[in-house]
């Protein structure tokens, strides 16, 4: 089965890197899907800012997994400033569309 990509509401000044993100979900579709869970989601940057979000499931494909959502500036993957960890997707979704606000993101900004 193909999924579609996952609709998500971005604000202005947000690129999109990557996007295999899809409406693939593990807790509807089952684990018979999994092959669409693997560490390179989605990658959004703010070339203004410096930051960037980064979505991946760990580990790969395995249906016990989870996603790992962060948010980093300047490449401080080492060091994100807001991290998540989920298997709910619709909590994923929730959460990239706050972190895409200019008024969560502003405080970071600087």
């Amino acid at each position: 089965m193909t999924y579609e990509l996952q609709p998500l509401r971005l604000q202005s000044g947000w690129t999109v890197q990557w996007n295999n993100f899809t409406e693939y979900d593990i807790t509807i579709h089952g684990p018979e899907g999994s092959f669409e869970l693997h560490e390179d989601l989605l990658q959004l940057s703010h070339g203004r800012t410096g930051l960037t979000i980064d979505l991946g499931w760990y580990p790969s494909y395995s249906p016990e997994g989870r996603y790992l959502l962060l948010l980093v500036k300047g490449g401080g993957w080492d060091r994100p400033l807001e991290t998540m960890e989920t298997r709910s997707k619709t909590e994923v979704i929730a959460r990239i569309e706050k972190w895409v606000d200019r008024g969560f993101w502003g405080k970071y900004a600087i």
